[in-house]
């Protein structure tokens, strides 16, 4: 009697533990599927542009790294093994800057209301031909979208609903898109790449993530231009 006790403690046990991992499960999962309003989400780049074409390709970064809380975004790019790095803000008002450290310099440029980020061009010929078809990408069900520029260049991306930040892209060429981006091509400083999420972090971000540091120098443009041109040299 006691051994059949026992097996049937046992049996119970086992199910127990799976029903318990299963609404763990189901929960983690439901906990990417709902809206999100903070976090990080780190891309993957890949230059559409050979090291023959671009030489300085092989110094730039490979990785983006993106943090986001309610209205606020901001965006990291660390090259040439830590001594160039690029961040761009867009806070809550939607204004855009661009943050730039070499070795020891730090440089701040604002750009004007309805400006993007420096070095992000922006056309204004570029149509967007919104899509039903989706796809699953780090949980999160995106929507499809396809790009056609004025060259003739056509290009997909796909976007998010769920991760709620007012105006994401404002400060880009997809300023149209209702959502947050996960994969899409972007030309940064006359080099085209392809940005593809493949983290994404439910986190808290502290609001002093979207500071700008005080011993950055606010320049003109003039002055970044002169920086990015003897960059690409």
């Amino acid at each position: 009697m006691n051994r059949i006790k026992l097996n049937i403690s046992g049996k119970w046990l086992i199910i127990t533990a799976l029903f318990v991992c299963a609404l763990v499960v189901s929960c983690s999962k439901g906990d990417v599927n709902t809206y999100t309003k903070e976090g990080t989400i780190k891309f993957k780049i890949t230059y559409l542009k050979s090291e023959k074409e671009y030489p300085v390709i092989s110094l730039l970064p490979t990785m983006l790294t993106m943090r986001f809380k309610d209205d606020k975004v901001i965006l990291d790019l660390e090259g040439w093994l830590g001594i160039f790095k690029s961040s761009f803000i867009k806070d809550e008002k939607n204004n855009a800057y661009t943050l730039l450290k070499i070795l020891n310099k730090r440089y701040l440029y604002e750009s004007p209301e309805g400006e993007s980020y420096y070095g992000i061009s922006v056309d204004s010929d570029i149509k967007i031909v919104f899509e039903d078809n989706t796809k699953e990408i780090l949980g999160f069900k995106c929507k499809r979208a396809l790009v056609q520029l004025p060259d003739g260049t056509n290009f997909d991306i796909y976007y998010t609903p769920k991760i709620r930040v007012v105006n994401p892209t404002v400060n880009t060429p997809f300023d149209k898109i209702p959502g947050m981006l996960l994969e899409f091509n972007l030309d940064m400083n006359g080099i085209p790449m392809r940005l593809e999420a493949v983290e994404f972090h439910n986190e808290k971000i502290p609001d002093a993530a979207f500071d700008i540091p005080a011993e950055y120098v606010n320049v003109p443009r003039s002055q970044m231009d002169e920086i990015f041109f003897s960059i690409n040299k």
